[in-house]
């Protein structure tokens, strides 16, 4: 499966770029396999376009900002945040702009610091992430980068944990304790959490981190997937400590992924505990990087491609998910057409062990 495949996807809202970034010149990204383009306004509200000119198709996101009106680099339209060209340079001063004359608008707002875009029919709101709006909680946005990954890959890796004690053995895992201590599961819907217990091992990073002392701790992880490329774990640690953490996945396009990620503390970090904290994150992150990259795009949607354990409840439950959103579909690539035949393979092995008789019967002349 691609993300392209599922137009369900398109009903939900991504974040494409902070805030902060969006100021006195337009910028360019790309969702979903098409380009857009997002600027301020005068009055500071956001508008956002296929980045494409209705006049001679350039791009706008080229052009500039003049009074809060997106100038197109070509011949000079100007285009309000709403999508209306609000000015024709080689027109008459007394004829009208055309009603038709309009960039082709879509849905965009802000919060949490971030720039959210739906390019569809809205089928869900922004996320809450509540934490993320508690004054309680200190917000540090850590990440925001294009991964060499498709969306479901990101996700998938956030709910997998039986991963960190392999992949982050370097940094916060232990593979020495590579069981859970406790695994619990529930599915409502089209969403998911999961309440997780493991060895988690302490670092001199991660004792600075988290004010624990030893070598271990039990983390618990309070994981759930929000939307289908919307990820939350809360993690507590055994002195209260509360470390929440949001992780989007932005389908750039098939290929590609607009990873973002940012965090929600309780214990009022100061600014270098803080720069530690992201320091390591990102450190953590850059391990999953490298690992998802060499890793097929195409997504799995039927449970028998795949080998499964235990500790794979989470992500078996994702796969059922996105088949569900891909179900309306009937022109979604099946796994056939792309994965390796393990289980097939495995099958035929088993069923040939178990026929030697049958075997050397059909050696023996007759």
């Amino acid at each position: 499966m691609f993300v392209s495949e599922i137009p369900a996807l398109r009903g939900y809202w991504y974040p494409v770029a902070y805030s902060s970034d969006i100021s006195d010149k337009p910028r360019g990204v790309r969702l979903l396999g098409d380009d857009y383009v997002v600027w301020r306004g005068a009055d500071g509200k956001l508008g956002c376009a296929v980045d494409e000119c209705p006049h001679r198709a350039a791009r706008l996101s080229q052009g500039w900002l003049d009074n809060g009106d997106l100038v197109c680099p070509y011949h000079g339209w100007a285009f309000h945040t709403s999508g209306a060209c609000v000015r024709i340079p080689q027109n008459d001063d007394d004829k009208p702009v055309p009603p038709r004359a309009r960039a082709l608008s879509v849905l965009v707002d802000e919060r949490y610091g971030l720039v959210w875009v739906c390019v569809g029919m809205p089928g869900a709101d922004i996320p809450d992430l509540p934490e993320a709006e508690d004054p309680n909680f200190v917000v540090m946005h850590e990440i925001m980068e294009v991964w060499d990954t498709s969306a479901p890959r990101v996700i998938d890796n956030a709910l997998d944990i039986a991963h960190v004690a392999w992949t982050h053995r370097n940094t916060v895992g232990d593979s020495s304790a590579p069981k859970f201590e406790s695994y619990e599961i529930n599915r409502d819907g089209h969403k998911l959490s999961a309440r997780i217990s493991y060895r988690a091992r302490l670092t001199d990073a991660m004792r600075a981190n988290t004010g624990l002392t030893g070598d271990h701790t039990i983390r618990v992880t309070n994981s759930e997937l929000v939307q289908p490329f919307v990820y939350k774990d809360v993690m507590e640690y055994e002195n209260g400590l509360r470390h929440v953490l949001f992780k989007t996945a932005t389908p750039v396009d098939d290929h590609h992924t607009l990873f973002c990620q940012f965090i929600a503390r309780n214990d009022a970090p100061d600014e270098k505990k803080r720069a530690g904290i992201i320091a390591l994150d990102r450190e953590i992150q850059s391990e999953d990087k490298v690992l998802l990259k060499n890793i097929r795009p195409e997504f799995p949607l039927e449970i028998q491609t795949e080998m499964h354990t235990r500790s794979d409840r989470m992500t078996v439950e994702y796969r059922k998910i996105l088949a569900e959103l891909a179900h309306e579909n009937s022109n979604v690539t099946p796994d056939s057409a792309w994965a390796r035949p393990f289980l097939q393979a495995a099958r035929e092995n088993t069923a040939a062990r178990a026929r030697p008789d049958q075997r050397e019967n059909e050696k023996t002349p007759k």
